[in-house]
């Protein structure tokens, strides 16, 4: 598992039989009646959460201990979570519920044969804004993860984080501006970077945990943009716009920032101005009000962080301890060497999935002979100064996608890729479309999307939302 992503690289059992599904709901129509009154269970209650697909299941045992739950409904897969603190009554969430669903549910204490409690319950409609964008999406294929996280920056009526599986939303978290960056920190909050209220942590029922407000004139950083991720002690590391005065140029670049959201604290952790060069490094949509446009970071397996630098067409890596800038690809200053067709222009996110290999998603901005969007991998060799082109991927035919998008890798070596701008805006062909490649090039699960969504800033593919994990349910 690589520092990029937490999420245990797992697949969904086979849909429940429908007919055996269908007999469970019938078994069990009567949501306050238990199948035994000398099981384990006393009684369970599943509420809805104003505003959020996801339900809450209250269970109350005969005795203290834990509680494992099980559901699923038709076309979808059956899951389980679980409480594995000794209580006499649990309180749990479950997430990846699907709109307009019949369920079935099933709560026992683990590792007893005793019967379980079981009942059934309704999901509602989708919102009419989700509704709209739900009848546009397709998905084929299956993904090597589950669950896509979709980051809408902007959409007919929404704007924020979709999850999505088997093309069907499974569960949202609504924004007020657009959104640019998503991570998930160890203890399963999401934090996403709102352009109008700055860093945002959730928890998967809509509820804020904690906030860091978007730049005044009063906060130390400045404007936060472009990215947030998750850091090794489950800090959040984020973009910050810094401006500083260079001759006749007040220049606007960037810096990096630690948030420790519990505290509040926030710590300036690295600034492009001590590292770079305002006068030698400048790229083609270089200008003082906007010098580097750092669009995204993450973390490489030494510890070190990796930025985009898009308006220089520049990657660098920064040093574990922010005190060095290890090498530079692209751009008038990169350090490593690479051939003019493989460069990146106008790239918008940098991984490092395996040690000196540095995957980048290539948006191709004004590219010589003609604009497409490409994921590409380099080989880095940094005593030899080189980086070499490993791997690319183009969709066939081209897609050109000007602005954002993002390519991830995954365990197996499969490569999840997003062209995420709709046909017209800012020159790009469209569709908007996210695929799962094999190292062949073999697309193994794509999702079109319609009219819409139409600016997605990235997708991230999961193994759960809340530590979930595939069941089965123990009634025949």
């Amino acid at each position: 598992m690589t520092p990029a992503s937490r999420f245990p690289d797992v697949r969904c059992p086979p849909f429940p039989g429908l007919l055996a599904l269908a007999l469970f709901l019938a078994a069990c129509a009567d949501p306050s009646a238990p199948t035994s009154d000398t099981g384990d269970v006393r009684a369970v209650r599943v509420d809805s959460i104003d505003g959020s697909s996801v339900r809450a299941v209250t269970v109350e045992l005969r005795r203290a201990d834990a509680v494992a739950v099980t559901y699923g409904g038709t076309g979808t897969p059956v899951l389980t979570v679980r409480a594995d603190s000794i209580a006499l009554v649990h309180r749990l969430l479950l997430p990846r519920l699907r709109a307009n669903r019949a369920y079935a549910l099933e709560a026992y204490v683990p590792g007893t044969t005793a019967a379980p409690f079981r009942i059934a319950f309704q999901t509602g409609l989708l919102p009419q804004a989700l509704a709209a964008i739900q009848a546009g999406l397709v998905a084929s294929g299956t993904p090597t993860l589950p669950v896509a996280l979709v980051e809408v920056v902007a959409a007919t009526g929404f704007g924020g984080l979709l999850m999505v599986e088997q093309g069907e939303i499974a569960g949202w978290l609504p924004m007020t501006g657009s959104l640019f960056g998503a991570t998930r920190r160890a203890n399963g909050e999401f934090v996403l970077n709102d352009a109008a209220l700055g860093l945002v942590s959730y928890r998967i029922d809509g509820s804020i945990a904690h906030q860091l407000p978007q730049a005044t004139a009063a906060t130390a950083y400045g404007r936060i943009h472009h990215d947030v991720i998750a850091m090794p002690n489950d800090h959040l590391l984020f973009i910050a716009n810094e401006t500083r005065l260079i001759g006749a140029d007040s220049v606007v670049g960037e810096a990096l920032w630690e948030w420790t959201p519990e505290t509040g604290a926030v710590a300036k952790r690295w600034s492009a101005f001590d590292f770079l060069d305002w006068n030698t490094l400048r790229g083609s949509r270089s200008v003082p009000g906007n010098w580097l446009h750092g669009n995204g970071i993450s973390y490489g397996p030494r510890g070190n962080v990796l930025m985009s630098l898009r308006n220089a067409d520049h990657i660098i890596s920064i040093a574990p301890d922010f005190g060095s800038v290890e090498w530079r690809l692209g751009g008038p200053t990169g350090t490593l060497a690479v051939a003019d067709s493989d460069r990146a222009l106008g790239q918008h996110y940098v991984s490092e999935p395996t040690l000196n290999r540095v995957l980048v998603y290539d948006n191709g901005w004004e590219r010589p002979g003609g604009a497409y969007t490409r994921a590409i991998e380099y080989a880095i060799d940094v005593p030899a100064g080189t980086a070499t082109r490993a791997w690319q991927y183009r969709h066939s035919p081209d897609i050109y996608a000007s602005l954002v998008g993002s390519a991830r890798r995954h365990a197996n070596g499969n490569t999840t890729v997003l062209f995420g701008m709709l046909a017209g805006q800012n020159s790009s062909t469209g569709p908007i479309t996210a695929v799962e490649v094999d190292p062949a090039g073999g697309v193994v699960w794509r999702l079109n999307v319609g009219p819409e969504l139409t600016r997605l800033y990235r997708v991230t593919p999961v193994a759960s939302l809340l530590g979930e994990q595939p069941g089965t349910f123990r009634s025949p």
